[in-house]
């Protein structure tokens, strides 16, 4: 793997005994000739104490959400490990991938139109690669050229599937979350929270699944998540209610900057 394709360093998050699907993205960053690194993700089988401590239940139960199942623990210690990296790491952009993904062709180059954008001084912390709730009106934001465009889906995507992010982003990801509250893509979609620049690809270049199988690791550990409780509710719904009300404030402040800026 010795392309310089792109100059963004490439991160690829692999559970250890996921071999077919290591085996799977490898092929096609090498046929991309595409420089990755792979970072070996936490396996919910492998959870103790220690792990669970980085939880902050007491921030869940305030808002009446119910306990994280193990996967989504795992899956989101193994996404604070690679943003942590990109934190403390020599490149000031890199891209985090999940290894069940399918990759686009021209997602070298995309991926090097946004290192010069972002050098040449274009306002962005996190960009999501994929998206999944096509459903939605999709905005614009900002044009990179006419291939790379940015944009927001109404009010906010799911999935963390693939996403390029700054280092000063993944410090301040760190700092305003030091322990996990949420899964890990909806903390890194809720920009009425983060406070970060979060967009979207308007062409989407990374897209959920290959040919390594369906199976989810996630999912695993599903059954051992406890049920929702009734007397939490209401804190479930007042939490809803706030983060809805966010989400419109904030969706409207970006559409309304980027009015200004044209």
């Amino acid at each position: 793997m010795t392309g310089d394709l792109s100059a963004v360093k490439c991160i690829v998050i692999n559970l250890l005994r996921a071999k077919d699907r290591l085996q799977a993205i490898a092929g096609q960053f090498n046929k991309l000739d595409i420089d990755f690194e792979t970072l070996e993700a936490t396996d919910w089988r492998d959870l103790n104490e220690q792990d669970y401590e980085h939880v902050d239940r007491d921030a869940r139960d305030k808002e009446g959400r119910r306990a994280l199942s193990p996967g989504m623990v795992a899956c989101h210690l193994s996404h604070r490990r690679a943003i942590a990296d990109v934190a403390s790491g020599v490149p000031d952009l890199a891209a985090i991938f999940e290894d069940d993904v399918a990759l686009a062709p021209n997602i070298g180059s995309v991926l090097q139109t946004l290192q010069q954008a972002y050098s040449a001084g274009t306002n962005f912390d996190l960009v999501f690669l994929h998206r999944n709730k096509t459903y939605l009106r999709y905005m614009v934001l900002e044009t990179i050229d006419e291939n790379v465009k940015l944009g927001i889906t109404k009010y906010s995507d799911w999935g963390a599937h693939g996403y390029v992010i700054s280092k000063p982003a993944a410090r301040k990801l760190l700092n305003r979350y030091p322990r996990i509250i949420h899964r890990c893509d909806h903390t890194l979609h809720a920009y009425w929270e983060s406070g970060l620049e979060v967009f979207s690809l308007q062409e989407p270049v990374v897209s959920h699944g290959n040919e390594a199988g369906d199976h989810s690791f996630l999912q695993e550990g599903s059954r051992q998540r406890v049920h929702w409780s009734v007397p939490k509710l209401p804190r479930r719904a007042a939490s809803v209610l706030r983060e809805e009300i966010l989400k419109r404030r904030y969706f409207r402040q970006k559409l309304k900057r980027a009015k200004l800026a044209t």
